[in-house]
């Protein structure tokens, strides 16, 4: 009886189960259920974008449109009535481009080309909302810049703009293929003050633009180096400057659409991503300062590799003992492999970041300590929250008066015959001030009352509270300095 159950079992065991149905599918339903997530992430970040048009001085390169300059505006750029009138509905420009709330007093992130040699700013944002802005920050490496609405509404009445940041995402986070939204404001089609929105997937997160002829006076970008995120979806007029956010409203990247390199897809956008770098200078910016990044102090071969191929004087890597025919391994935690790889984890750092430098010399690895300089941004630098000049000078690192080779060059050299001291370079010295006729700018100064400096926070340290004449010391001289 038992074998019997025992067989029983076992035979029923054998049998098949009857396949069970696989649940149908609601397409419709998964279709949906995107569209709404993707119209979520727009209705959270489209009344953060905002249109602008800049009014610029035919000719005009330098930017006036900047808080606390009182630069004088142009007859030709009052005001007029009809199509002439930037505040009239039926004012078209030809001009244009969007920025993102990113502050909770009204700073606007924008693409620092949009708005650079501007006379006037005027900004249309959600709510059919309209005003003039001024530069507080600009920074042309990262082609990145902070715009404020002016202090008193554009006709002396009403209330300053109401605008609504946005959150700011992290573009580290992204995938390729992680689905995107690019929401710009063109000027001409945004009177009311709405977006236009595209959608598409991350293509590429490390894509570079090639120099064209204008940029070739001030040597590469940050976008001339492998650091852009490529969409798929189209960019249209207007939309340099806007938001690219995620799925959860989140803004990871500014678009731009400036510069497409030969050759490549012409209907592809860019953007600039908001990773720790751009956070960075988004933080100094918001607050009117100017960007800094570090700096080493080397060339590398031309062939494109990471071997030293001369170190400056006077600098970080001197300083650390670097050597020609060094090769660089890493900086910090980034593996280094070439020129660009370098540039970034350089830059990445901020100015007086310690850091190891691991080399790899006569086949040994070699770990170097140094303290990073900083990086000699050519172009436009706006800074409207400066440290005030100590009796009429303003100093800065020795670094800065580095020079690139050619407009190619991607590393910076110190200039031939810059004193191998530490100290602080003079970049400034005011007109009427104690210090005029007394020190020339490119002046390097060493010791203050015999107490080095070797950087502008010690000069400052140093000069703070001193009364009476001061003694600067530089390689050649002593100067005395009176109150």
């Amino acid at each position: 009886m038992l074998a019997y159950i025992w067989l029983s079992c076992y035979l029923i065991g054998q049998i098949p189960a009857a396949p069970v149905a696989a649940p149908a599918i609601d397409k419709k339903a998964i279709v949906s259920a995107l569209e709404s997530v993707v119209a979520d992430s727009i209705e959270m970040a489209q009344e953060s974008v905002v249109a602008i048009s800049p009014i610029r001085r035919t000719g005009g390169s330098v930017t006036n449109a900047v808080k606390g300059k009182t630069a004088p505006i142009a007859a030709d750029f009052r005001p007029m009535a009809g199509v002439f009138d930037p505040m009239s509905q039926d004012f078209q420009s030809f001009d244009y481009g969007s920025g993102v709330v990113i502050g909770p007093q009204g700073q606007i992130l924008t693409a620092f080309h949009i708005v650079q040699g501007s006379e006037l700013i005027l900004v249309r944002a959600a709510k059919h909302q309209e005003f003039y802005a001024e530069v507080i920050a600009s920074d042309p490496r990262s082609d990145l810049a902070v715009i404020v609405p002016k202090t008193l509404p554009v006709n002396g009445i009403g209330k300053p703009p109401v605008l609504k940041p946005i959150k700011l995402g992290n573009s580290d986070k992204l995938r390729l293929g992680s689905f995107l939204v690019a929401l710009g404001n063109p000027f001409n089609s945004a009177k009311d003050g709405q977006s236009s929105a595209a959608f598409g997937i991350l293509s590429n997160r490390a894509r570079r633009l090639d120099l064209n002829i204008e940029e070739g006076v001030t040597g590469r970008q940050l976008r001339h180096l492998p650091t852009l995120l490529q969409l798929d979806s189209k960019l249209n007029l207007g939309m340099s400057g806007g938001a690219l956010v995620n799925m959860m409203g989140e803004l990871v990247g500014l678009t731009t659409t400036g510069g497409n390199p030969q050759s490549f897809d012409a209907q592809a956008g860019y953007a600039i991503p908001i990773d720790a770098l751009t956070r960075r200078s988004i933080a100094s910016l918001i607050e009117g300062r100017s960007v800094e990044y570090g700096f080493l102090g080397v060339s590398l071969n031309a062939s494109g590799n990471n071997v030293i191929n001369g170190v400056s004087p006077a600098t970080p890597a001197a300083k650390a003992g670097l050597m020609s025919q060094d090769e660089i391994i890493a900086v910090g935690d980034f593996p280094i492999t070439d020129g660009d790889t370098l540039v970034l984890a350089v830059n990445s750092l901020p100015v007086e970041t310690p850091v190891k430098i691991r080399i790899r010399r006569d086949g040994r690895e070699i770990t170097k300590d140094l303290i990073l300089a900083k990086f000699p941004v050519t172009g436009e630098v706006i800074a409207t929250n400066k440290p005030v000049p100590w009796r009429g000078i303003e100093v800065d690192f020795p670094s800065v008066g580095a020079i690139n080779q050619g407009p190619l060059a991607e590393l910076p050299l110190q200039r031939t015959g810059q004193p191998d001291h530490d100290g602080v370079l003079v970049t400034r010295v005011e007109q009427d001030s104690p210090a005029f006729g007394l020190l020339k700018i490119g002046t390097l100064i060493v010791s203050v009352n015999d107490k080095p400096v070797k950087s502008p926070r010690e000069f400052r340290d140093a000069v703070e509270n001193l009364k009476g004449q001061v003694r600067l010391k530089t390689p050649d001289s002593d100067f005395e300095i009176p109150e």
